[in-house]
C-alpha cells in the first residue's frame, strides 16, 4: 500500500516536472499536485471530514487559478496538497496503531497459553518423578 502512495507521489511529481512553462503553469501545476494527492487521500480512506475541508480549499483555488489569481491559487493549492498528505498520514498512522494493538493483545493471549501449557508441563513432571 506503502508502495502505491510513494508510486503516485513519484508520478504526480514527474507529471509537475514535465508539465509546460507558461505564466500559470505554476497554479496549475499546484492544482494537478494537490488533485493527485486528494487521490491518495480517497484511497487510504482518510478521516472525511478532513479531506472535505481540503477539497473546499482545492475548489478555491481552482477558482482563483480560473479568475486569474495565479500566485494565490498555487499558494492555496500547496496547501491542500500538504493537507491530503496529512490526512494520509494521519490514516496510516491511525491503522499502524490498531494493528499494534492487535498484536500487543495476540501476544498476551500467547504468553498466557505458555504459562498455561508450562503449569501443566510441571504438573505432569510432579506426577511423573512421584511414580
Amino acid at each position: 500500500m506503502k508502495l502505491r502512495f510513494f508510486a503516485a507521489g513519484v508520478a504526480v511529481t514527474a507529471v509537475a516536472l514535465l508539465s509546460g512553462c507558461a505564466g500559470s503553469v505554476n497554479a496549475t501545476r499546484s492544482i494537478e499536485y494537490a488533485s493527485a494527492n486528494k487521490a491518495i487521500a480517497e484511497e487510504a480512506k482518510a478521516d472525511p471530514a478532513q479531506v472535505e475541508s481540503t477539497n473546499a480549499k482545492l475548489d478555491s483555488a481552482k477558482a482563483l487559478q480560473a479568475s486569474g489569481e495565479d500566485e494565490q491559487a498555487a499558494a492555496l493549492a500547496e496547501q491542500s496538497a500538504l493537507e491530503y498528505r496529512l490526512a494520509v498520514a494521519t490514516a496510516e498512522r491511525d491503522a499502524a496503531k490498531k494493528e499494534d494493538e492487535r498484536v500487543e493483545k495476540e501476544l498476551r493471549g500467547d504468553v498466557e497459553r505458555k504459562l498455561i501449557y508450562q503449569n501443566i508441563l510441571d504438573q505432569e513432571t510432579k506426577k511423573a518423578e512421584a511414580k
